[in-house]
């Protein structure tokens, strides 16, 4: 499970930035420091993407959601969207993976 396919993934977190970046977030704001978060996600995404650069990128993004960010917000939303669409990632992944080794 060393390199994964995350071009889907990686298109949904583009767009969350332009949608944060529209806003013109203040400098060092909260949005501002989830921009880079997620800019560095995209990063690591980039193929041939290894599972745990992108997986050390969504931990801070996680610890940096439960330390700043009201779950109840526009980007509380954002971040667990980013995190459910990861772990879906991993999943398809795991049935790919079990289904090649059965």
């Amino acid at each position: 499970m060393r390199n994964i396919y995350f071009g889907d993934f990686r298109a949904m977190v583009v767009e969350y930035i332009k949608q944060i970046d529209n806003t013109h977030p203040d400098l060092q704001s909260t949005e501002w420091f989830l921009l880079r978060y997620l800019r560095h996600i995209v990063k690591v995404t980039e193929p041939p993407a290894e599972a745990g650069k992108v997986e050390g990128a969504v931990r801070s993004l996680v610890r940096f959601y439960v330390d700043n960010i009201n779950e109840k917000t526009e980007l509380g939303r954002i971040c667990l969207n980013i995190y459910d669409d990861y772990r879906k990632v991993l999943r398809e992944k795991q049935k790919q993976d079990a289904l090649h080794s059965g």
